[in-house]
């Protein structure tokens, strides 16, 4: 008994549908020009993709390069980024037209007799020589868009390994940044502290005087000492701050926190970049995890 031809087509048309490859929709939403504010000024210009010189700091230069060199999390994302470079090789060879080249030789002689006929050697000539040389292409058409598929879903693959290792990248400078200035605000607040403290003091000693003579009360030095004591408590706990930043950037940095000098810039010295009041969504098309999850869509 034979079907109707109809429905052996039917498997057929499943097949033909499960092999098409569409292409990814755009979500077609449109991004705002500004989220929860006024509408960033057209004419404001992005950060650079070294922004951390802007606060034009040879120090902080420094240590960001220095990052960049010693990261082991950044060596390894460039790593993988070079796996991917490499399968998506792979993946695209099978495109592309297939050459092979052969050549071979042989010589053969004959030591004594008079040989036989399969043997391109006799007795007036004990000595043949002969080199054979092939040459054949071929091609797989891909009819299905297989392969194709195969080649974009590695690149795609590229694609999101390279903004990986840039989200490493702009994670460890990031943190190399915020360790270095915070220390530097750090040092400045102890700066502040420890002056507050001798100012406190003096004012203790004067206040000591006064109750000596009489012309101040007891409860004026009791609130004066109550003060320095105050100031003086100050001291360790910005220390310990100031300290564990300190860590934190050694640790950025990959080397102990001994060899880490102490930072000759002063927090006041330094050019802080303006930062307007809007952000414009544009950032969002920048930031490299955005960019990677886009790419294994």
């Amino acid at each position: 008994m034979t079907l109707p031809s109809r429905i052996s087509l039917l498997p057929l048309c499943v097949c033909l549908a499960a092999c098409s490859t569409p292409q990814t929709p755009a979500s077609g939403i449109a991004a705002p020009s500004a989220w929860q504010g006024e509408a960033a000024s057209p004419s404001a210009q992005l950060p650079t993709t070294q922004w951390w010189q802007a606060f034009a700091s040879r120090e902080l230069d420094r240590l960001v390069q220095h990052a960049l060199h010693n990261a082991h999390d950044l060596a390894a994302a460039t790593a993988r980024v070079r796996q991917a470079q490499a399968r998506a090789v792979i993946a695209g060879a099978p495109l592309l037209p297939e050459l092979k080249l052969g050549l071979d030789g042989s010589r053969q002689r004959l030591l004594h007799g008079d040989g036989y006929d399969q043997l391109d050697v006799s007795r007036s000539e004990p000595t043949s020589t002969s080199f054979d040389m092939q040459l054949s292409a071929s091609y797989e058409i891909d009819f299905w868009g297989g392969l194709r598929a195969t080649r974009d879903s590695a690149l795609r693959s590229l694609d999101a390994s390279r903004f990986d290792r840039q989200t490493v990248e702009l994670t460890l400078v990031s943190a190399v940044a915020d360790s270095y200035l915070q220390g530097l605000a750090l040092q400045e607040q102890l700066r502040i502290a420890r002056l507050n403290l001798r100012n406190a003091q003096d004012v203790l000693g004067l206040v000591e005087a006064r109750q000596r003579s009489g012309s101040a009360t007891r409860l004026e030095l009791a609130q004066q000492r109550s003060l320095v004591a105050a100031q003086q408590r100050q001291l360790p706990l910005l220390e310990q701050k100031w300290q564990d930043s300190r860590v934190t950037l050694a640790t950025l940095l990959g080397d102990p926190v001994q060899s880490l000098p102490t930072s000759q810039d002063a927090i006041n010295t330094l050019q802080w970049p303006a930062i307007g009041s809007g952000v414009p969504s544009e950032l969002l098309t920048r930031r490299p995890d955005i960019a990677a999850a886009e790419a294994r869509l």
